[in-house]
């Protein structure tokens, strides 16, 4: 008989177990790859102390910094979401693909951003040279195959009866991928089709949001890709803080809650083509 999986995560709660014990438990190569993502982070750092060549007049380390967080991130999600699955579903060939594509097409991604760091060049949209043109194409598929392995694992999640879940928990765990795999897709289609991310005023990511940095001037498709990818994470918390508090019609309440932020999804992506900044009172 398999171990049942409440949709809280008890095993945080075990003074016995450390979260990162547990999320190498549940998946240990997403979670490792996880883990050299962000340790990669501290190389480039110091890259960017000491390195002052800049990329759309910011330095020209930032963005695969940026990238190597997000996709620890990632990874992550991944391997902690195994955990309501039961083990066998990661021998599967849908499990196996969520495992390593992702991992493949994660070190290609960082592997092209820090090369055309390296060479001062800017990675997305740079079609200057056949080399550029070609490693962007085949960063485009990678980044395709990060999407849909969220896609994969959210309809294994929502087929599986085997590990028994509150149902508002596993609503929330498969809306998360289906809104982060399918607006994501949307948004960097259209980001792609184009020439940046800028659309109306400046096209620099100087002065930008902090930490973020979210064009002021004018739209940023960023923003709404951004709020897409990290409906992952976002909505299955929402889950499981409705399950733990027992809030009545939970399910209904994740629904609500899910199309509230698809809603704040498609507003982000219509206000950057309208050609205006996310947070305009910032401008």
């Amino acid at each position: 008989m398999n171990t049942l999986v409440q949709s809280s995560p008890a095993s945080l709660t075990d003074p016995a177990a450390t979260w990162l014990a547990e999320l190498e438990r549940r998946q240990p190569q997403l979670a490792n790859v996880g883990h050299l993502m962000l340790i990669a982070t501290l190389p480039l750092l110091l890259a960017m102390s000491i390195d002052t060549r800049l990329v759309n007049e910011i330095n020209v380390w930032v963005k695969p910094v940026k990238f190597l967080v997000s996709l620890g991130v990632y990874y992550w999600t991944l391997a902690w979401l195994f955990g309501y699955l039961p083990q066998r579903a990661q021998r599967t060939g849908w499990g196996r693909f969520v495992v390593y594509a992702p991992i493949l097409a994660g070190i290609f991604e960082m592997v092209w951003l820090i090369g055309t760091a390296a060479a001062g060049q800017p990675a997305h949209f740079n079609r200057s040279a056949p080399i550029y043109s070609i490693s962007y194409a085949l960063a485009g598929v990678g980044a395709v195959i990060l999407v849909i392995a969220m896609l994969v694992q959210g309809l294994m999640i929502a087929r599986d009866r085997e590990v028994k879940l509150a149902p508002a928990f596993r609503s929330a765990l498969v809306l998360g991928a289906v809104i982060a795999s399918v607006a994501a897709l949307i948004v960097a289609g259209c980001m792609s089709s184009g020439n940046g991310h800028w659309v109306g005023g400046v096209a620099s990511d100087a002065g930008g949001l902090p930490i973020l940095g979210w064009s002021r001037s004018g739209g940023d498709l960023r923003v709404a890709h951004f709020w897409a990818l990290h409906a992952s994470q976002l909505l299955p918390l929402v889950g499981w803080a409705v399950s733990r508090a027992r809030v009545g019609h939970a399910t209904a309440a994740v629904w609500g809650v899910a199309a509230v932020y698809a809603c704040l999804v498609a507003f982000t992506f219509a206000q950057a083509r309208a050609g205006q900044p996310f947070l305009p009172w910032l401008g």
